[in-house]
């Protein structure tokens, strides 16, 4: 079932001038993981009406079929998250691929907001922890920490110049896994990815990007190594490359995630025959963000604005600080005094413009109380354009990508949310 209904719910309630906000109190990305709680470890202590950091926040129960005894005898959870596969491309895939139409067909697809900024470091933080920005503090793939003074890139943890940040990569998050939580409680927490996690509490099983069939053979090794209950978890990036380079609409688009598609079909094989007569696997399809595609010729460089550049808070070392949030989602550290004047000529882009106290009061980053991180971080300006790309130059390979993400159009914030037991997709 696609649930076409709760989108236009979604789009009615959340929808401000065409700029779709998160959707924190119930269908959004940053309560897949206390959902993944609730079926494995029911005596988590969820609480759907609290909303300091110690809630459990799981998604409303119509996810999963629409009853909440319906999850009571799971064994095995398992989550393949494609990275950038947002809920227009599935609607729009389905009806020629196959594996997309009969989870469709099996079972409940719901979108969901993603969380703000809609950006991998950030939504993928999230997942792991299961907070919301203003808790973690991370606030996109690039961040400035005023407290080393040092501007770096979240996911690599590196240095505009390669080098390693001087902080601790536990301090770019204020936020724990909730690996070690479900481990206390005897879940098996089972991580396939293409790099070596340092996700504690998670067993890692890496593969090759490069070759899907070793996603397929790591997957089988998780599975028949876990213990039940256990928790998998699968990360996929290729539509999320496709995209970028050659956007939302292309041949190459369409033909990554039948790739990826065909190579999910493998595992899930695998997953069934590694599975008891007795046992019963509820399978989850999301993604941390979707895509806009962009115009490469108008993408807007930055550097071009001087009543922006001529007033860009600097470093200790004199380099002014540039390198915050995305090309969707731009941080602005500005020097005194001059924000409104800056605020005024990014108004003429047709960009929502938030000063930040104004994003972090009306919770862009989340509902729930800020931390101390995302307060040193978040910029004067956080800056999002309606379709376009906004970067500098200095980068200009990020605004030569066709496919963005990390703002609020609604093709880059709503993703799927897709759950089916595995009997039901492979009967």
């Amino acid at each position: 079932m696609l649930r076409t209904d709760l989108e236009a719910d979604l789009r009615e309630r959340r929808t401000e001038d065409g700029f779709l906000f998160p959707a924190y109190e119930d269908y959004c990305f940053s309560n897949v993981p206390d959902t993944v709680r609730r079926v494995l470890a029911p005596d988590g202590g969820q609480d759907r009406d609290r909303t300091d950091s110690d809630a459990r926040r799981p998604l409303p129960d119509d996810v999963l079929g629409g009853r909440r005894d319906e999850t009571a005898d799971v064994d095995r959870v398992v989550v393949f998250l494609i990275d950038g596969f947002g809920f227009e491309g599935w609607k729009r895939l389905t009806a020629t691929n196959p594996l997309l139409e009969r989870i469709t067909e099996r079972g409940t697809v719901t979108p969901l907001t993603s969380i703000y900024p809609s950006e991998t470091a950030a939504a993928i933080t999230t997942f792991h922890t299961g907070t919301q920005p203003a808790e973690h503090g991370v606030i996109g793939w690039n961040v400035y920490e005023p407290s080393v003074d040092t501007e770096f890139e979240v996911l690599p943890f590196r240095t505009k110049d390669g080098e390693e940040p001087p902080l601790d990569r536990a301090d770019v998050s204020e936020c724990e896994p909730i690996y070690p939580d479900l481990r206390e409680k005897g879940v098996d927490c089972r991580h396939v990815v293409p790099f070596e996690t340092t996700e504690d509490g998670a067993t890692c099983h890496t593969y090759d990007t490069e070759d899907l069939t070793s996603f397929v053979g790591s997957v089988g090794e998780a599975t028949r190594a876990a213990r039940t209950p256990s928790y998998l978890y699968g990360y996929l990036p290729h539509v999320d490359h496709a995209s970028h380079e050659h956007g939302t609409r292309s041949e190459t688009y369409a033909k990554t995630v039948a790739e990826v598609c065909e190579a999910l079909e493998r595992a899930l094989d695998v997953l069934e025959e590694s599975t008891e007569e007795d046992e019963r696997t509820l399978v989850v399809f999301t993604a941390d963000h979707g895509h806009v595609d962009t115009d490469p010729e108008r993408n807007v460089d930055l550097e071009s604005i001087d009543a922006l550049t001529d007033n860009l808070a600097r470093r200790a070392n004199g380099d002014p600080i540039r390198f915050a949030g995305s090309p969707r989602n731009v941080h602005l550290h500005l020097r005194d005094g001059t924000v409104e004047t800056v605020a005024d000529e990014l108004g003429t882009l047709d960009a929502r413009v938030f000063p930040r106290e104004t994003a972090l009061d009306r919770g862009l980053f989340g509902d729930r109380d800020p931390g101390e991180a995302i307060r040193r971080r978040v910029g004067d300006l956080v800056c999002t354009h309606r379709d376009l790309g906004l970067w500098y130059g200095a980068e200009s390979d990020e605004l030569e990508l066709i496919g963005m993400h990390g703002g609020l159009h609604p093709d880059e914030m709503l993703v799927p949310f897709a759950a089916v037991d595995l009997e039901a997709l492979r009967e």
